[in-house]
């Protein structure tokens, strides 16, 4: 093991092993999930203990959406595999650098299949410290280019036991766990935040066009809950008959193709040497995930759709995979897949409402079971395959009211978002230049209210 091949120098007083050694001496360890044979799919259950899997492993914590649960019995059955406070979980394929901190609301869970589990059971060195060093730029590189696989990197005890480990001072400790917690807990707070806002945007698109309560309120002879009454006027006192149950009076029924196109449009690639290329892996739930410019020449054939703002971006491959995004800025120099669909609202909709119809998980769940119906190599999806699908669609100066609520919720998601990614980039810089000693530890207090 050579541990230049991640740190040139060291400050003076520190020491280095080995993870493997690290754990075996506060008397850890390093284990693996169940396999397969020890937990199947049928043992799987709606109401239960979580089961983390490699989908739900992020650096800011456990992503605990759409997670696994198993029965009590089975966790009991399988106690071998939980997880408690201070333990850090990877995931064994795909994005095998990245890694959880599990905390108190983790304590209990279980280690699913397809996880790695590092156990420290050390006082002298926290696991916030250890999950601060484990994320360490350089380490990750470090465990991608020892990963093993032809096709997928998959990491192993072996691996991660031979990893180098540098152990600082006390004090050198202390104040890298700090500032690397104060950034980390900033951006879970964020991330909360917006996962509420998300809710409530959700909640009010539910009551106004899925209840039909503001509706309903009116029949009552009722101000609907949380409107003011210039809105409240826009809604009608009686709900009807239709295709699809009752729905308000003046509503109207639509098809998908009814409402909105599946616009292609190329993208003049002769006119410029390089663009933003946006494959259908680089969107995820509403966030585009680089802005990097690539060569014109040695483009994929696929890079052809040229898009403008307020348009949908949404992946005919595996729609339960949630690669879609909203287009709100100027992406002028953008250029897409040829498996995204490119969705333009016509004057029916409000572009951010298609939105948010197309991207219900009532919407996924059906696009996904006419994926599943296609016959083919993988799930997918055409404009046409879903263009017959019915909605219940509001006159436009509801939908116009609707947009108006929810805009400020999504202003902030969008700041936030922001924020998020240069406290990641702040906190990514700062740790490296703390390791190496380069900055000062007295000066490297990180202030979250400037």
């Amino acid at each position: 093991m050579n541990f230049n091949e991640l740190f040139g120098s060291v400050p003076d007083g520190w020491r280095s092993c080995t993870l493997g050694e690290l754990v075996k001496e506060f008397g850890g360890g390093i284990q693996t999930g169940p396999f397969g044979s020890q937990l199947h799919a049928a043992d799987y259950v709606e109401n239960g203990i979580p089961s983390i899997m490699p989908k739900n492993i992020r650096i800011d914590g456990v992503d605990d959406s759409d997670i696994a649960r198993v029965s009590p019995e089975d966790i009991e059955r399988l106690s071998k595999y939980k997880v408690q406070t201070g333990d850090i979980v990877y995931s064994r394929r795909g994005d095998v650098e990245k890694c959880s901190l599990i905390t108190e609301l983790e304590d209990g869970w279980l280690c699913g299949t397809g996880c790695l589990r590092v156990r420290l059971q050390s006082k002298q060195i926290s696991p916030e410290f250890l999950h601060a060093y484990l994320c360490h730029p350089y380490v990750r590189e470090w465990i991608v280019r020892h990963a093993v696989g032809a096709t997928m990197p998959n990491l192993n005890t072996s691996i991660l036991s031979a990893l180098p480990v540098l152990v600082p001072t006390s004090g050198a400790m202390n104040s890298i766990t700090s500032n690397w917690s104060a950034l980390s807990q900033k951006l879970v707070v964020n991330v909360k935040i917006n996962h509420t806002l998300e809710e409530m945007a959700q909640a009010i698109f539910k009551s106004w066009f899925v209840d039909f309560d503001p509706v309903k309120a009116m029949m009552n002879g009722e101000q609907p809950e949380g409107m003011d009454a210039v809105t409240a006027s826009l809604f009608p006192e009686k709900l009807v008959e239709s295709e699809l149950g009752l729905i308000p009076e003046g509503w109207e029924v639509n098809q998908l193709s009814d409402i909105c196109k599946n616009h292609s449009q190329s993208y003049n690639l002769k006119s410029v040497d390089e663009v933003v290329f946006v494959n259908t892996g680089d969107v995820q739930e509403g966030d585009f995930l680089h802005k990097n410019y690539s060569p014109v020449v040695g483009l994929p054939g696929q890079a052809k759709k040229a898009i403008k703002e307020d348009d949908i971006l949404y992946s005919e491959i595996r729609p339960k995979n949630k690669r879609f995004a909203y287009v709100d800025f100027d992406v002028s120099d953008y250029v897409v897949s040829t498996k995204f669909m490119v969705i333009q609202a016509n004057e029916k909709v409000h572009p951010r409402l298609l939105y948010m119809i197309l991207t219900r998980q009532n919407t996924i769940d059906e696009f996904n079971i006419i994926a599943d119906s296609r016959s083919g190599t993988f799930p997918q999806i055409t404009f046409k395959a879903i263009s017959n699908l019915e909605f219940c669609m509001a006159p436009r100066e509801i939908q116009d009211a609707f947009v108006s609520q929810i805009m400020p919720m999504i202003k902030l998601q969008s700041s936030l978002k922001s924020e998020n990614k240069q406290l990641a980039e702040m906190r990514d810089t700062l740790l490296p230049k703390l390791l190496s000693g380069e900055i000062e530890l007295d000066n490297a207090e990180v202030n979250l209210n400037d």
